[in-house]
């Protein structure tokens, strides 16, 4: 019996999930991908019209089977029967509502990153599963990359030795743009700017490969307030695909917009495991982009490459450099879980070339089989309530620490026993 889910959210990345459930049907078939059986989107929900056919339609060019179009989600709620599951692609201060109602209807639920809004939010959401005993799960893509999960084996495997410090620094410009020209990202109230919106990206992967975090220290800053709203075509032209049939509500082309996010942070994090971590964010480096991401321990240095990019991670030793293939020479017992090396072609990978919808495709598709999987088999998924929060933990504890101008526990974050930041966020949500 198929595990019948609805998309919430037909926008950008809905239209991207939308392509990864076609790549999972494509690539699995009608019995489903091993270990989740067999799941089949049976509706797609929007208030606009125009974004929701559009996704309906890919999915019946890809599968042959066409879903249902819902324009409210407590209609779909009330009169889909036979629906199991929610996957909500919305803004991210909907998340929460439709994860909500949706297990109090007796469904489970996948929400996009960040999990909810706020912290409280997500405990909001976590209560909720426990009450409904539904699954809640967070479709958090960057760890999933084969590349990543070499790199997470090679150091679980000692390549480096002992890791010390870990630096994650993403300083780009968006030229005076808002991100992915949409306005609820320039604003704080809703989880905008890069530090949130794109850091909690940052935040899973420092914690999928370091452990978890114990403290953190920032410093951060809004330095350009007025931004123009503009086209994916100029923002993000990799992404520009995907988001061109979407309907922006906040303004229009060329409008000014008053950007009250965070645009840039520095932060210092403990681990648990006494490591220290290194996290700079920024949309405003003009001229001059800088990235790096890597590992550093007592016996050399992982270098990882840019998330989705298939390009290969790096050992660096003294006297010698380990890339690509060579990498799985270090960790023989690595293979990656069958329903990647399924959509990958081989349980072992080290790098790989798609363009970059392909690999976008696939990932996504991995977050619906770990999904349905758990549901199957009544386990946790693997980016569930702990994980999903603790990443926006991390991303929240930046904020708050760069507010209170100290140091802050990541686990009082968690808990709500640090949360002047998001205070007035949770107060103007009536939360």
């Amino acid at each position: 019996m198929a595990f019948n889910i609805a998309l919430v959210g037909c926008g950008g990345m809905g239209l991207r999930h939308a392509h990864g459930y076609v790549e999972l049907i494509k690539t699995f078939g009608a019995s489903g991908a091993p270990g989740a059986g067999p799941l089949e989107m049976i509706a797609v929900c929007d208030r606009h019209e125009g974004p929701a056919k559009k996704v309906a339609d890919l999915i019946e060019q890809g599968t042959g089977k066409r879903p249902a179009i819902f324009l409210d989600f407590d209609t779909m709620l009330r009169d889909l029967k036979s629906l199991d599951a929610v996957d909500i692609v919305t803004d991210t201060p909907m998340h929460h509502r439709f994860a909500m109602a949706a297990m109090d209807a007796g469904l489970h639920a996948m929400t996009e990153k960040p999990m909810g809004l706020t912290l409280k939010a997500c405990r909001m959401m976590r209560e909720t599963a426990m009450r409904a005993g539904k699954v809640i799960a967070v479709a958090e893509n960057y760890r999933r990359d084969p590349v990543n999960r070499l790199s997470r084996a090679l150091l679980d495997g000692g390549a480096i030795g002992r890791p010390y410090f870990a630096l994650d620094v993403a300083l780009s410009s968006a030229r005076g743009g808002v991100m992915h020209g949409t306005v609820w990202r320039a604003k704080r109230d809703q989880a905008g700017g890069t530090v949130l919106d794109a850091g909690v990206h940052n935040a899973d992967m420092l914690l999928y490969l370091m452990g978890p975090a114990r403290t953190v220290y920032a410093e951060t800053a809004t330095f350009e307030r007025q931004r123009e709203l503009r086209g994916m075509e100029s923002q993000s032209p990799q992404l520009a695909e995907f988001y061109s049939h979407r309907v922006e509500t906040g303004g229009s082309a060329g409008d000014m917009i008053e950007h009250d996010a965070a645009d840039t942070a520095f932060a210092v994090v403990r681990f648990e495991s006494g490591a220290i971590g290194q996290l700079s964010l920024s949309d405003t480096s003009h001229g001059e982009r800088v990235g790096q991401s890597s590992v550093h321990g007592s016996d050399g240095t992982l270098i990882r490459t840019q998330s989705r990019s298939g390009k290969p991670a790096e050992i660096r030793r003294e006297g010698e450099s380990i890339k690509g293939a060579d990498l799985l020479a270090l960790v023989p017992e690595f293979r990656l879980d069958d329903v990647t090396a399924g959509l990958w072609g081989s349980d072992r990978v080290g790098s790989y070339d798609f363009e970059f919808r392909e690999t976008d495709r696939k990932i996504v598709a991995i977050e619906y089989a770990d999904f349905a999987r758990a549901v199957a088999t009544g386990t946790q998924p693997e980016v569930g309530p702990q994980e999903g929060m603790a990443a926006l933990a991390l991303a929240y504890g930046v904020m708050e620490s760069g507010e209170a101008g100290v140091p802050v526990s990541v686990d009082d974050v968690v808990s709500g026993a640090v949360s002047k930041f998001q205070d007035d966020i949770d107060r103007t949500m009536g939360i």
